[in-house]
């Protein structure tokens, strides 16, 4: 049994605060990552976690007693360094199998788990080669390696950036079987894993922690925080977004039902409906739009406070020609540019809100009549389901500016 928990937990480097005041709980087999740009304080987390650095203040607790003075050695931990640290003078074998031999464990039953382990990570036949006669990816790979058999009696493994040099297919690949091998009932692991790639995050994490300049934003599952990101930064930072400002206008009656239910039966729109409430805005057309945001943050804003609405590029829907009038949360415009990315294209739509010009980024898959008939100088028609827009408290001209990247 591993829970780890982080109370009050701040760690500055001189005037650099790199953790300002995190409380975590990480459950018990639970398979939990840190996301968040580079220099956000991912690693100093885990650091922290490992006993590798000790908090200016708070405590760490793991199992509800307190670690927060022991060292890395005490914590009986497997940690794969972002650096791998591999030792230059040992081949693949002697460098994984190292943990084995200062514990002291079963020389028959090390060389089986190595072997299982080099299989599992495709390393099998470089037994013999020294660190310096590997790609950065097989390196990693020996590191990943490493830290599984380190692992003695927390079955704790924290891994930073453990998948970053290596090509797309077996990063994707090696994260499933990174997550089957944790979730096994023979290993049963909690792992606490740094990346500041979205999709490797999304695809492994049973909870997700958004760090963001030492600040913790948000905590949540791929779900919620995808579907209900707390803030600009962490919407923006899961995907390519488009986002518009408007007005709250809760008090005024819409001109269409923003309550009424998808008829599909969707899945993900009915738990959207269960656990958040729509919000009509005004962007500045005759209609008025609607979105989704939580009851918390429904009471917090008042009519006629500023909003925004955030509509992922993936969830805007594109037809060809002015079909507005059919639609709810549409907007006309012309394809500015398109560009194939392999399974999906990339279009650029210039739209006029309150008379001004406005570029909407919007992916779709790359089916043939997408190919065919949405062409550039196209008259199209943008629009996207009510439970597909999320709306947040206006953050301020310069948080919008500083998220986002603007001139």
């Amino acid at each position: 049994m591993v829970h780890i928990e982080l109370k009050n937990v701040s760690k500055k480097f001189r005037n650099f605060t790199a953790l300002d005041n995190i409380s975590v709980e990480i459950k018990d087999r639970e398979y939990f990552i840190i996301l968040g740009p580079t220099g956000a304080g991912k690693t100093t987390f885990l650091k922290l976690i490992a006993g590798l650095l000790k908090p200016d203040s708070g405590m760490i607790f793991f199992d509800g007693k307190d670690v927060t003075k022991k060292s890395a050695g005490e914590r009986n931990i497997g940690f794969m360094f972002e650096n791998y640290a591999l030792f230059p003078h040992m081949n693949i074998v002697e460098n994984i199998s190292y943990s084995g031999r200062v514990h002291a464990r079963d020389p028959q039953a090390t060389q089986t788990l190595v072997d299982q382990v080099l299989m599992m990570t495709l390393l099998t036949g470089r037994n013999d080669a020294y660190p310096n006669e590997l790609s950065g990816g097989m390196r990693q790979r020996v590191a990943l390696c490493r830290s599984l058999l380190n692992l003695e009696q927390t079955k704790l493994l924290i891994l930073d950036e453990p998948l970053k040099a290596l090509d797309a297919g077996l990063r994707m690949s090696l994260s499933r079987e990174l997550l089957l091998m944790a979730k096994s009932k023979e290993l049963g692991l909690t792992v606490v894993h740094v990346t500041n790639d979205e999709e490797e995050a999304m695809m492994a994490a049973d909870r997700i922690a958004v760090i963001n300049q030492g600040k913790l934003v948000q905590i949540g599952t791929p779900h919620e925080i995808y579907y209900q990101p707390k803030d600009l930064f962490v919407a923006n930072f899961l995907s390519e977004i488009n986002y518009f400002e408007g007005i709250c206008t809760k008090k005024e009656i819409p001109a269409w039902d923003i309550y009424s239910k998808s008829k599909q039966g969707d899945k993900f729109f009915k738990k959207i409906q269960e656990d958040s409430v729509p919000m009509p805005i005004n962007i500045g057309f005759k209609n008025v739009f609607a979105g989704y945001l939580n009851e918390s943050q429904y009471n917090e804003i008042q009519h006629g406070d500023k909003v925004l609405l955030i509509v992922r590029a993936n969830h805007m829907k594109i037809r060809l020609g002015n079909r507005v009038n059919e639609k709810k949360n549409a907007i006309l415009g012309i394809i500015l540019r398109r560009k194939f990315m392999g399974v999906f294209y990339r279009f650029e739509i210039l739209v006029k809100i309150n008379h001004k010009d406005k570029v909407i980024v919007v992916t779709r898959s790359a089916t043939y009549e997408i190919h065919k008939s949405f062409l550039e100088n196209s008259e199209v028609t943008l629009y996207f389901p009510k439970e597909l827009g999320i709306i947040i408290k206006h953050p301020g001209d310069n948080v919008i500016k500083e998220v986002l990247k603007l001139e």
